[in-house]
């Protein structure tokens, strides 16, 4: 009778999970997916650029199937700028799954179609999710929170996404101000402690577009282009899920173009110092910190 009790106590309890050792993968079963733990507060994801087609996963037949080329070697690039200039981590999580096996940053039944191994999966790809974004609040008081995409519209511009579409973006600055358009933004927490209205935080002469722009790249929205033609990514799934002022995660899903951004190695380093640059300046002056994890001690006005 003890000896069932014992055995019903150890399998109600599971094994504790391994130590989490910043820069170093930890992964999911078949690797799919792979975390790589940081101690910085920025968290980056990259969903879509993964190429395994295991042939236990059935193909998806609904949806987005096409992969964002050369995304996870920008992801993972810049990973290498931010520990070169930090000595630091970021936290990244990567789908090495093709996206025709597995959509992470759609709802489960759109992003794995049925599939018990795609759907074991995309759980294990959010939680690690959700544990890197609770680490990094835990440790610095807030995330900053980046998913990292391509895509191939008609206009060459780098397309933020803070959960605004096309036609949210051609209101003018008193609409963008208001209740509504606040009440969905991903960057509700950078809105709630700064001066500045919120419209010139998305697109004014101190936005994460403008920063972007003057280290070469446009970007939307921006000063140049403060609202975008369609077609234009507004953000999805994840930065819905994970970028709320309650949890004190502020963030945006990030789609890249590819010609001279993503196409090359050397694009992909330059494009990743840029963004290192932009986060160094961002950070401190929207959220108080630092890139490496300081916090700014005497804050200025944002």
């Amino acid at each position: 009778m003890k000896r069932s009790l014992l055995l019903c106590m150890l399998l109600a309890c599971p094994a504790p999970a391994a130590e989490l050792v910043p820069g170093k993968s930890v992964f999911g079963e078949h690797q799919y997916i792979e975390y790589i733990p940081g101690d910085l507060p920025l968290v980056v994801c990259s969903p879509h650029g993964g190429r395994e087609t295991p042939e236990s996963i059935p193909d998806r037949t609904q949806g987005v199937v096409q992969p964002d080329g050369n995304t996870q070697e920008l992801a993972r690039t810049f990973a290498e700028v931010v520990h070169a200039r930090t000595g630091h981590h970021m936290h990244l999580i990567i789908s090495n799954l093709h996206r025709k096996e597995l959509d992470p940053n759609r709802e489960i039944v759109e992003a794995a179609q049925g599939s018990p191994i795609a759907e074991k999966a995309w759980n294990e790809y959010h939680d690690f999710v959700a544990q890197a974004c609770a680490a990094t609040v835990k440790q610095h008081g807030v995330a900053f929170f980046i998913d990292l995409h391509g895509q191939s519209h008609p206009d060459v511009r780098v397309e933020l996404g803070y959960q605004h579409s096309a036609r949210d973006l051609a209101a003018d600055d008193e609409q963008l101000n208001g209740d509504a358009y606040l009440a969905k933004s991903s960057i509700q927490l950078i809105a709630a402690q700064s001066k500045e209205a919120y419209s010139q935080i998305v697109r004014g002469p101190a936005s994460f577009g403008a920063l972007l722009e003057k280290k070469g790249f446009f970007a939307a929205p921006s000063p140049r282009m403060p609202s975008p033609q369609e077609p234009f990514f507004m953000g999805g799934y994840t930065v819905r899920r994970y970028c709320l002022a309650k949890n004190n995660v502020a963030g945006l899903q990030i789609e890249t173009y590819k010609p001279k951004l993503r196409d090359t190695q050397e694009s992909r380093q330059k494009f990743a110092e840029a963004l290192v640059d932009v986060l160094e300046e961002y950070l401190p002056a929207r959220l108080a910190i630092q890139l490496d994890g300081t916090p700014v001690t005497s804050k200025t006005t944002r």
